[in-house]
C-alpha cells in the first residue's frame, strides 16, 4: 500500500502540481464583514478559473429613526464566478508569491439569493429571491501558507422575483482558509 502511495506522490510531482505558479484548484472557507462562505475554485487553464460558493450573508437596515429600528438580516446565497488572472507572469518574474492563485483578476459573477434559511432581528423581514450578475476587478494575496485575503469590486445588475430590477455594486472583502 505504501508503494502505491509513494508512486502516486512521485507521479504528482512529475506533473509539477505542487509548484502552483499558475491557476490551481482550491477548496476554501471564507469569512467577511457580514457573512461566511464555502467554495471550490477549479482551474480551467493556466490563467482562468471557475468557482462556486455557498454562503450565508446579510446586512443591516433601519427606518427613519434607525437608532430605534436598527436590525440585521442573514440569508443563504449561491454563486458562480469566472476569473481571469492576468498578472501571474509578472508576479512570478518579480519573485512574488502566486500560490493559491495570489494574483489580480477580472471576473464575472452570477449570484442567486433564495428565500430560505433567512434569520433576522425582526419578525417581519422577507427576503425577495433575486439573481445578480457582477463584473469584478479583484485581487488575492496570501497572508500565510493557508490564509489569504481577497478584495473585489464591480458594477452589477439585479433581477428580483417581485419584478424590481436595477443596478447594484458587488463588493467582496474576505479572509479565507485554503485546504
Amino acid at each position: 500500500m505504501k508503494s502505491i502511495f509513494y508512486s502516486f506522490f512521485l507521479f504528482l510531482l512529475s506533473l509539477n502540481v505542487f509548484s502552483q505558479e499558475k491557476a490551481t484548484d482550491i477548496f476554501s472557507v471564507k469569512a467577511g464583514l457580514i457573512g461566511a462562505w464555502i467554495g471550490y475554485e477549479k482551474s480551467l487553464s493556466e490563467n482562468f478559473t471557475l468557482s462556486g460558493e455557498i454562503g450565508y450573508e446579510g446586512g443591516f437596515f433601519g427606518g427613519e429613526a434607525w437608532k430605534d429600528n436598527f436590525s440585521y438580516v442573514l440569508t443563504s446565497t449561491f454563486s458562480i464566478d469566472g476569473k481571469y488572472y492576468y498578472n501571474f507572469d509578472r508576479r512570478i518574474e518579480k519573485d512574488k508569491n502566486t500560490i493559491h492563485n495570489a494574483a489580480n483578476y477580472i471576473g464575472l459573477e452570477m449570484q442567486y439569493v433564495p428565500d430560505f434559511g433567512t434569520i433576522s432581528g425582526t419578525d417581519n423581514v422577507e427576503v425577495v429571491p433575486s439573481l445578480s450578475v457582477y463584473s469584478k476587478y479583484g485581487l488575492k494575496r496570501n497572508l500565510s501558507n493557508h490564509i489569504n485575503f481577497e478584495f473585489a469590486l464591480g458594477p452589477g445588475y439585479r433581477w428580483a422575483d417581485n419584478g424590481s430590477s436595477g443596478f447594484t455594486v458587488g463588493l467582496d472583502l474576505r479572509f479565507g482558509y485554503n485546504f
